[in-house]
C-alpha cells in the first residue's frame, strides 16, 4: 500500500500544530533544508506528484526529531550528522544533558523536566531517530522565539554574564574560531566530562580546514 504524502506545510503543522507557520513562517525553510542535505528521502526516493518537496509519511519521526534538535544545535549539517555519527551524537547528548539538566526553562523558554530528562535519555541511549519520536522537552518550540536559524545553544551562552571555561570554548567554536578554542580546551582536564569529544570535534574542524587550504594552495599552483 503507498504511504501518504505530505508537503513540508502541511507535514510542520502535522506534527507542530496548526499555527506554527503563522507564527514562524521561517521553520519552513529550516525543514526543507533537512530535503536538501539529505537527512529527509530524496527525490529519487519518493513517488514525486504535484509536489516535489513531499515527504512520506515514514518520514515524518525524521523531521518531528530534526525540527527539534535544530532548536538547539542551528546547522543543519550537525543535525545530520547526530543522526548519522553514533560519535557526533554522543558528543552532542554531552552538550544537551549539561543544557537541560535541573532546569526549568532556558533562555525564557519554559521545559517540561520529565520531559527533558527523557530527551536527554534517548539522545545518550540507543533510541531511533528515525522510527519514533523524541519526548519534546519544549512547552514552545524554541524557533517560534528564537526564529528557525537561532540557537538555543548559542543564546544561553551569549546571555552568560560571566563565561565558564567551557562556555567560551563552545562560544568559539559556534563562530568558527577553532584555532583559539582548540588553545583553550588544552588548558582543561580531558578526564572532566564532555571535554574530550568537544576537543576531538574541534581538532577535527581544525583538520578539515587545513585540507581545504591545503587543495586551495595546490589549485593555485597548477
Amino acid at each position: 500500500m503507498e504511504p501518504n504524502y505530505y508537503s513540508i506545510p502541511d507535514a510542520l503543522r502535522f506534527l507542530f500544530g496548526s499555527d506554527i507557520l503563522s507564527q514562524t513562517p521561517s521553520l519552513r525553510t529550516k525543514a526543507n533544508s533537512f530535503l536538501r542535505n539529505g537527512l529527509l528521502s530524496s527525490q529519487s526516493e519518493l513517488i514525486v506528484h504535484k509536489n516535489n518537496n513531499s515527504i512520506p509519511e515514514t518520514e515524518l519521526d525524521t523531521l518531528f526529531n530534526a525540527m527539534l534538535l535544530s532548536a538547539v544545535f542551528a546547522d543543519s549539517k550537525e543535525v545530520k550528522a547526530i543522526f548519522c555519527e553514533p560519535t557526533k551524537r554522543q558528543q552532542c547528548a554531552e552538550i544537551v544533558k549539561a543544557m537541560f539538566i535541573r532546569q526549568h526553562s532556558l533562555a525564557g523558554i519554559a521545559l517540561s523536566s520529565s520531559e527533558a530528562t527523557a530527551f536527554v535519555s534517548c539522545l545518550e541511549g540507543d533510541f531511533d531517530l528515525r522510527a519514533a519520536r523524541l519526548p519534546n522537552p519544549f512547552k514552545t518550540l524554541p524557533q517560534v522565539t528564537l526564529g528557525s536559524n537561532g540557537s538555543l545553544l548559542r543564546v544561553l551562552l551569549a546571555q552568560a554574564a560571566v563565561l565558564e571555561p567551557m562556555d567560551s570554548i563552545l562560544m568559539k567554536y559556534l563562530d568558527g574560531e577553532w584555532l583559539e578554542a582548540q588553545a583553550l580546551i588544552r588548558q582543561l582536564d580531558t578526564n572532566v566530562a564532555g571535554v574530550a569529544e568537544l576537543k576531538a570535534e574541534i581538532d577535527k574542524k581544525i583538520h578539515e580546514a587545513e585540507e581545504v587550504d591545503d587543495l586551495l594552495d595546490f589549485m593555485l599552483k597548477l
